[in-house]
């Protein structure tokens, strides 16, 4: 295994279509008798929300010197790692649209174990696109609050996207016989947090930094690709006075810590009603006239190749690789009419492949991305009447 490349699975191209094949007939499943169609993960809209990314001006040859302390790169691969480019290329301040949702295929109550994500839409980015970006000028950055994914292969996610497709019952038995992957759900759904506007998010799947001269785009998948560089994204709480100190993660109130503890109940919920305490806290709290929000963007280089990029159940040691700080999101004081935005927020698209070209996408997971997201966007859109 080699620094910064991503390497095809067994079967891979198969199992894009076995998988295409599951996706359709869960959407179906879902919604083919309803009059609109959700995501088939990430379903639960909390709010979509406006914040701004101010990409600084950082200090590219201190993080290439500690680069160098950390990997085994010769000067002339540092040489080659630029990372001044894309999102990156200037100090810029641009307008961002963000989506909060839960992580689960159907709308849960905010009490449930779950993920919570942060979609990013980062509104003017000028350069070379996908050819499948579906919007000229934006970058998508999706992250979770959670530093993995439970899934480790492309096989794994057939047999278990099968098995939810089965029914629940079945899904649960893949889990069972599976534990390492059960182990990993549990991590990646332990956080219930007390708000998502001091929350922590990771992407969770690797990124390129940029593509090398020779790059062909279709070749990863079917031989090893290797990148001038490959990092994750992090969006860290931090208060917005200097020195800008990272926030303590809290829980929601009353969560008991057991699991096997009836939430509802500790809570004192009625589990037959409703329960949109993240969208109702977002709402509350961005309505105050000095509601100010901060996350520091942070970047984090593969110094290791056991820092797998394709199997994303590993997690990266921000020990071993700390996040380097590129930028900071900020989110403001804004009145949130969710029945009035629910139509626009659910109208949104979301892909890692929307964006510039240097910031490929890498490691199975994200190739899998590929061919599952625009399957559920088409979906999606012809359910509501829209042009795909």
């Amino acid at each position: 295994m080699k620094l910064f490349t991503e390497y095809p699975e067994k079967d891979e191209l198969n199992y894009y279509n076995l998988v295409a094949e599951q996706v359709r007939i869960q959407m179906d499943k879902l919604y083919k008798d309803e009059e609109r169609a959700l995501r088939d993960t990430h379903a639960k809209t909390h709010a979509s929300v406006e914040g701004n990314l101010e990409i600084f001006d950082f200090d590219e040859q201190s993080i290439k010197t500690e680069l160098a302390k950390r990997t085994r790169l010769t000067q002339e691969q540092l040489n080659g790692i630029s990372l001044k480019q894309g999102l990156f290329a200037t100090p810029k301040q641009y307008p961002v649209q963000l989506r909060f949702a839960n992580g689960r295929t159907n709308v849960e109550n905010d009490y449930v174990e779950d993920t919570r994500s942060m979609s990013v839409k980062v509104i003017g980015v000028e350069g070379e696109r996908f050819e499948q970006s579906y919007e000229p000028n934006t970058q998508d950055i999706i992250v979770q609050n959670a530093k993995i994914f439970f899934i480790k292969t492309i096989k794994y996610y057939y047999e278990f996207f099968g098995s939810i497709v089965e029914s629940e019952k079945a899904a649960q038995k893949w889990l069972r016989t599976h534990p390492r992957q059960l182990l990993a759900l549990a991590k990646v759904t332990a956080r219930t947090p007390k708000s998502l506007l001091t929350e922590r998010y990771w992407s969770g799947s690797a990124y390129a930094l940029g593509l090398k001269p020779d790059f062909d785009q279709s070749q990863p998948g079917l031989v090893p690709v290797d990148y001038p560089a490959v990092i994750k994204y992090a969006f860290t709480p931090v208060s917005c006075q200097p020195p800008h100190q990272s926030m303590r993660y809290q829980s929601r109130p009353g969560i008991p810590k057991l699991p096997f503890i009836n939430r509802a109940k500790a809570l004192g919920l009625d589990e037959s009603k409703p329960d949109n305490y993240y969208r109702d806290e977002l709402i509350e709290q961005l309505s105050k006239t000095d509601a100010l929000y901060c996350w520091d963007f942070g970047i984090q280089f593969q110094t290791n190749p056991k820092m797998s990029i394709d199997d994303v159940t590993i997690r990266w040691s921000e020990k071993k690789s700390p996040f380097f700080t590129v930028g900071r999101l900020t989110v403001k004081h804004q009145i949130i009419d969710f029945d009035k935005q629910y139509d626009s927020a659910e109208n949104l698209r979301f892909s890692p492949w929307n964006g510039l070209v240097v910031h490929r996408p890498v490691g199975a997971l994200n190739r899998l991305r590929n061919v599952v997201y625009p399957i559920v966007a088409k979906y999606r859109y012809q359910k509501r009447g829209l042009n795909y």
